[in-house]
């Protein structure tokens, strides 16, 4: 999920700040690469860890968004594959970053004739962690985390975040592209905690000078924006095809022209979203999405265009649909 998505690239980049909040001493960290992870299943976080009292040790870590009953079967077999390619201890920890109470056990207690197993790791829940701990750190990546934490005033957390992020980037201490990216990454947060409004009164009342197109705010807004206007468009394209139909005086007429008003106002609309979402609809978008003449396959891509988060999802969309591949590889973007 990109709630995971967002945590994960939170912890890879500060994960030794993250760890001292909740409470390890670890004074250098090490990621094992993917490649070098053992098995098929991929963790969310590996790394060789060392503490200041020496001691050294693998951390697992996996992110969780919502309780799963068969948590710790999964974390037992992902122990089973770490300890196969690894001679070092194993520590795992899932953090819980959902917002319903904490439910799923983090052990397995078990015995069966003369076969026994007894299991356990821990679990962090984020709501449980006051916020104050994360507000400590001067990093922007571990702050940010503040608005899961447990507070009694979230506002106040939303506030302060703002208020930091805004100074440091009058300070030049992050550029303009990384404020960016932190208001969107607290926008997925604040999705979590149903604490969107409140995020969204905090960054517009502190008036930063940034391009808010780049911003969920204005995706938002956008994606509501054409969802209410496709329909009163593909009406008006069905009118204009019906309007053809009639001045040609033939039934078969009218019902080509609604195809055609209809098909045309499907792919506007498909060209338009992608452009607003994503900043550019390249010359090959524009020819796949044109030699569509599928109404359905149209309406299909349509959605697609406002589900999708990236450029790239969209594009696999338009593959399959128009079973082709697109290569930019000296093809001018628009």
């Amino acid at each position: 999920m990109r709630y995971d998505s967002a945590i994960k690239t939170t912890f890879e980049k500060v994960a030794l700040g993250v760890l001292r909040v909740l409470g390890y001493e670890v004074v250098e960290i090490k990621p094992i690469p993917q490649e070098m992870q053992v098995g098929k299943l991929v963790a969310d976080f590996l790394a060789i860890v060392k503490l200041k009292d020496g001691t050294e040790f693998i951390l697992h870590v996996e992110f969780q968004t919502r309780n799963d009953p068969d948590m710790p079967k999964r974390m037992l077999r992902y122990f089973s594959i770490i300890f196969s390619g690894h001679n070092l201890p194993i520590r795992q920890i899932v953090i819980y970053l959902g917002n319903e109470e904490l439910t799923m056990s983090n052990k397995i207690d078990m015995k069966s004739g003369g076969t026994s197993i007894s299991y356990e790791y821990e679990i962090i829940d984020l709501k449980e962690v006051q916020a104050e701990k994360f507000l400590e750190s001067e990093a922007p990546d571990v702050y940010l985390l503040a608005i899961l934490g447990r507070t009694e005033d979230i506002s106040e957390v939303v506030r302060k975040i703002i208020s930091r992020l805004r100074e440091s980037f009058e300070k030049r201490e992050i550029s303009k592209h990384d404020l960016l990216e932190y208001i969107n990454r607290l926008g997925v947060f604040a999705e979590l905690r149903d604490i969107r409004e409140d995020l969204r009164k905090e960054v517009q009342k502190a008036v930063i000078d940034i391009d808010i197109t780049k911003t969920w705010l204005y995706q938002e807004g956008l994606e509501k924006g054409i969802k209410e206007g496709l329909e009163k468009g593909m009406q008006r394209g069905i009118q204009k095809g019906i309007q053809k139909g009639i001045q040609q005086g033939r039934k078969e007429g009218i019902r080509e022209g609604m195809k055609k008003g209809l098909e045309k106002a499907l792919k506007e609309t498909i060209l338009s979203v992608v452009k607003f979402k994503f900043g550019r609809a390249s010359s090959l978008i524009r020819k796949g999405v044109m030699r569509i003449d599928d109404i359905d396959k149209l309406r299909s891509l349509r959605d697609e265009a406002l589900r999708a988060r990236t450029l790239k999802e969209f594009e696999k969309k338009l593959r399959s649909t128009n079973h082709i591949k697109l290569k930019y590889k000296n093809v001018k973007r628009l």
